[in-house]
């Protein structure tokens, strides 16, 4: 009996890689122009559009009105397929959130234009979170089709999240990207595919994904079916739609194996995971601005009392944003005219939320942009300064204790500031730094100007409840004389830790809880990298240590609050030679300031670093010893707090489609490595490394390559993409890092916790309100939270649960209901099963 065989005719679309996007978008019209002929002529029965809802819509923007309306026609029908995701994002560097947000503008924009498919489809992500399983289930979607990451010896199985969610997954054991129909011997290589295929299938029907990156559809593909089927009897070729396929060998598939959780294995083909550092200034952009529109501007736009909420300039925000997590651009693998264009895109970004911002704080009333309106009805100046702010809790969390601020106050320099309350209670306050500088402002009625004054970076202690708006005031004390000692010392302490630079150009660091020191804590270290976009390979093995050359200052506060600034100086080779086998004979010098701030209140010690980099053909890392061996990892991933075992990095050249076993590992905002926490932004990769001390957790700052790919890498056999030059990935120049440590074993909700208040922290909003905020308090600490929105007319919170253990959602008093990802009602319960994803929905009042 003949073995039947679904042909599934489809491309991958990276709107942006080798070629810029327009370069891209002109090709797709031809693309799509010849899918329309097909369709029409009956060679085609339908057209899988790579299960990404942008390509369509970039098509959309640049096709002529005839041919789109030919392909919508086929859309609506649902012979062209498109959906679920928007973009085929990386699943490591965006946040959860973000991947929610794909899927669910996804698949609206989908259904708006005609239907939508109801398949997982990640043909070509370098390898998948834990929770995704999850994430389809909450979405409708029981299915996934994946390839990279997948170590499995059956094509079929289930695969279970991390909070127990399965879905059926169909594995692309040879990958998407086949067309043996294209090729001279045809029917010969479509033979040996399907005979490959056929060994590892647990079902009745086989599948043939025809087509691959940027292809055109093979001209007379059905005759070509046709003649195979009659040339043989083992297979019988049929067209089918890949959501008919999946549907139907669900049902005939026979015991499957099981998969849980991350997948991130490269027995079977590569997974490229030296991306997580690949153009780190990408990451480090692309974290702020999801910080800052998860963690203010909707938060700030659900509390406003808005007369129109601007869903559609949100919307079209969020898919700016989710555009830019396409896996060949946020994972930084593309040319170098790409990247440019993600930068514009991210400064675009901002100046939207910037937009987005001034709109809430004008309708809460914190603000006013006319000047008629203060001339006339005595409402705020549109040049005030921060004299009256108000601190702004985007979460539904408290916080309390010392928050960092930045406030700008007209005139001259004061050298103490007094911040009170509206009930005239005095908190306590530090000034820490302040530099002349002048606030641009545009009233909407009347001429720009600029106001001159200081910028004051201030230490303020405040107790704020959940999305609570506290109005404060700022008085300038111009007379009087406070501020840090300059001490004679060249340490701090305080009762967890000392630090303190050593004689030979070392940090030396003391646990006074451990009673362990650090001789050589927190280094830099640069040793060569003769890889490419995709992966790490190492030179000489040779690891070249940073030294501090000066200490700038060690400053002391009244209230507790210490700072330590050095300078260190990295000597390295400028590059490696003409042959690549080792270093080249120039050496330059990079240089940075490296700052550390131990705050009153708190455990963690506040890190920033100002770099130079002059060095290429490199990697640059943050070295961290552990004072022992360590058997795991941990760090957080899209709604998990994920346990890794310890993999060291093995440097036994590889061959063909083999690449070195992955040593690197993903993190979003937090890290743990035996009694070591750390909290980051855009430093999203860590290796743990060993040596004769014991092991050192090593967080990369910069990766400096010149190529996309390469064909002779120790770490990967092959090329991962087109020979290209990429000199702008070399990444020289001044970069600026932030991240902070927290030592003394921390829990996993407190460090998380902590990772959330330092990635966002509470705002400065200029102005006063008289809008009473919605009174929204989650009182469940261990639940972290990554979305506080308005839906409608109710504000929806979305939280996870990294417990082993379910954790109950108090949130008081409060009203609320339960929904899963897509909005649809589910029974309610408060009680969050540990690592499950919960949505709840709580009802605004009428004000907002």
């Amino acid at each position: 009996m003949s073995q039947s065989v679904a042909v599934v005719v489809q491309t991958h679309w990276d709107r942006e890689w080798y070629y810029p996007h327009q370069t891209f978008l002109a090709r797709l019209l031809q693309v799509m122009e010849q899918v329309v002929e097909q369709l029409d002529a009956g060679e085609l029965t339908s057209f899988l559009f790579d299960g990404q809802v942008s390509a369509i819509d970039d098509f959309y923007t640049a096709a002529e009105p005839e041919l789109a309306a030919r392909v919508q026609d086929y859309v609506r029908q649902g012979k062209i397929v498109i959906g679920p995701w928007y973009i085929m994002a990386d699943e490591f560097l965006c946040a959860g959130e973000s991947l929610i947000r794909n899927l669910e503008l996804g698949r609206t924009r989908a259904d708006e234009l005609g239907q939508c498919q109801n398949v997982g489809y990640l043909p070509d992500t370098f390898g998948h979170i834990s929770q995704m399983p999850q994430i389809l289930k909450g979405f409708g979607i029981d299915n996934a089709v994946a390839w990279r990451g997948i170590d499995h010896s059956e094509s079929e199985m289930i695969w279970q999240a991390a909070d127990g969610s399965e879905v059926f997954t169909v594995f692309l054991t040879e990958g998407y990207y086949q067309h043996p129909f294209n090729t001279d011997n045809w029917q010969r290589n479509l033979t040996t595919y399907l005979d490959k295929i056929a060994t590892r299938s647990t079902g009745q029907r086989l599948l043939l994904t025809q087509g691959g990156d940027h292809l055109l559809t093979r001209e007379g593909l059905q005759t070509r079916i046709q003649e195979f089927n009659q040339g043989q009897n083992t297979y019988q070729l049929e067209q089918q739609r890949l959501e008919d396929y999946v549907n139907e060998l669900k049902g005939s598939s026979g015991q499957l194996g099981r998969l849980t959780g991350e997948l991130r294995g490269n027995d079977n083909i590569f997974v490229l995971p030296d991306v997580l550092s690949t153009r780190q200034y990408l990451k480090q952009a692309n974290q702020h601005i999801e910080d800052r529109l998860t963690g203010l501007i909707e938060p700030l736009l659900a509390i406003a009392p808005l007369a129109r909420y601007p869903e559609h300039y949100l919307r079209q925000t969020w898919k700016l944003l989710i555009e830019q997590h396409a896996h060949d651009s946020i994972c930084g693998c593309s040319v170098d005219e790409v990247h440019e264009e993600m930068q514009v895109r991210f400064k675009q970004l901002n100046q939207r939320l910037d937009a987005l911002q001034k709109q809430a704080q004008l309708a809460l009333g914190l603000s006013n942009n006319r000047m008629t309106k203060h001339r006339e009805q005595g409402l705020s100046n549109p040049f005030a300064d921060d004299s009256r702010f108000s601190l702004f809790n985007p979460s539904p969390k408290p916080v309390s204790g010392w928050q960092p601020l930045s406030l700008f106050l007209a005139g001259e320099e004061a050298q103490m500031l007094t911040i009170t309350d509206n009930k005239g209670n005095t908190l306590p306050c530090t000034v820490i730094s302040s530099e002349p500088t002048a606030d641009f402002h545009s009233p909407i009625d009347d001429f720009p100007d600029q106001v001159s004054g200081i910028r004051y970076q201030v230490l303020l202690k405040a107790d704020l409840d959940g999305l609570e708006l506290k109005p404060l005031n700022v008085e300038a004390d111009r007379q009087s004389v406070a501020g840090p000692t300059n001490t004679e010392t060249t340490y701090f302490e305080n009762a967890y830790y000392r630090i303190e630079p050593t004689q030979d150009g070392k940090l030396q660091f003391t646990d006074k809880q451990s009673q362990k020191r650090y001789d050589n804590w927190l280094s830099l270290t640069s040793e060569l990298d003769a890889g490419d976009s995709y992966n790490f390979s190492p030179v000489d093995g040779v690891l070249r240590h940073s030294q501090i050359t000066r200490v700038r200052q060690c400053r002391h506060w009244d209230n507790g609050l210490q700072q330590l600034v050095l300078e260190i100086t990295l000597t390295q080779p400028a590059s490696l030679n003409d042959d690549r086998q080792g270093a080249h004979d120039k050496t330059v010098d990079s240089q940075g300031q490296l700052c550390l701030t131990l705050l009153p209140d708190r455990q963690h010690i506040d890190v920033s670093l100002s770099w130079h980099n002059r060095a290429q053909d490199q990697r640059l890392r943050i070295n961290l010893p552990l004072g022992e061996r360590v058997a795991h990892s941990y760090a957080d991933s899209a709604f998990d707090w994920v346990k890794r075992p310890k993999v060291y990095f093995d440097d036994a050249p590889v061959s063909g489609m083999q690449e070195t076993p992955v040593a690197v590992n993903p993190s979003y905002s937090a890290i743990k490595a035996g009694r070591l926490g750390v909290m980051q932004r855009g430093l999203q990769e860590f290796e743990l490394v060993g040596d004769e001390h014991g092991d050192t957790l090593a967080v990369t700052l910069l990766r400096s390559v010149g190529w996309l790919s390469r064909r002779d890498l120790s770490t990967r056999g092959q090329g991962a993409g087109p020979d290209l030059a990429t000199p702008q990935a070399q990444c020289l120049g001044q970069y600026e890092f932030h991240f902070a440590l927290l030592p003394g074993d921390p829990t996993p909700t407190k460090l998380l916790n902590q990772a959330r208040q330092f990635r966002q922290p509470v705002a400065v909003l200029r102005g006063h309100s008289e809008h009473q905020a919605p009174q929204v308090q989650l009182h469940s600490p261990e639940l972290q939270i990554t979305s506080c929105r308005r839906v409608k007319d109710h504000l929806e919170v979305r939280l996870w649960n990294p417990q082993e253990s379910e954790v109950k959602a108090d949130f008081g008093t409060q009203s609320v209901t339960r929904t899963d990802l897509n909005g649809d009602p589910l029974p309610l319960s408060l009680v969050v099963q540990p690592k499950q994803i919960a949505t709840f929905t709580l009802k605004l009042g009428a004000n907002q």
